[in-house]
């Protein structure tokens, strides 16, 4: 093993407008700017997650001109949020509309109340909502999918399996349905 006790510490992204992505994440995730640089990156952190809290659990940067002018010319700027086809492949991943490979950057919330309670605010903001609210089969989280301004999609996740340090259980291998994905998969709007 060359790395031990590893964490995630932090998720860096770059945005095509800084101060409309530092809305977002302040007024609909709740998080705070704990410190910028210039006008071009920010660091945010989520407040009273604990008192040992850390300096920030996002940075964000601006993209530069010369980086925008090639995102244009590549046709990777025009991803409309709304445009999202919910229907769940039968033998593949369910897929999000992404900004190249992050595939999604996960936040945990309590508990599914505060998922409801998230999903009822992007619906009377007219936000829209990828996916859920659902329940993954591996992990047996409550999850929330739904795009950041610049269609980074962003999951709520609450209820994580917890897996105890004395190793856990073994691996479950799991079938490529929509059930394992969604096991509320079939269940009316919750």
């Amino acid at each position: 093993m060359v790395v031990e006790n590893m964490g995630l510490d932090h998720v860096a992204i770059k945005v095509r407008d800084i101060e409309r992505t530092i809305e977002f994440y302040t007024d609909v995730m709740n998080m705070e700017v704990s410190d910028r640089i210039g006008d071009s990156v920010a660091f945010l952190r989520t407040p009273a997650v604990s008192a040992d809290a850390d300096h920030h659990e996002m940075n964000i940067t601006q993209y530069s001109d010369e980086e925008l002018e090639a995102l244009e010319q590549r046709g990777e700027l025009e991803l409309d949020l709304h445009e999202f086809n919910e229907e769940l492949p039968e033998d593949g991943p369910p897929m999000l509309p992404t900004t190249g490979p992050i595939y999604h950057i996960a936040f945990e919330v309590p508990n599914y109340e505060a998922i409801k309670r998230a999903a009822d605010g992007l619906e009377e903001r007219g936000h829209p909502i990828y996916r859920g609210p659902g329940r993954h089969g591996p992990g047996n989280n409550i999850f929330l999918y739904f795009p950041d301004p610049d269609a980074y999609p962003i999951e709520l996740t609450a209820k994580m399996e917890e897996a105890p340090e004395d190793g856990g259980r073994p691996a479950q291998q799991w079938p490529q349905t929509p059930e394992t994905w969604n096991v509320w998969h079939n269940a009316e709007h919750l």
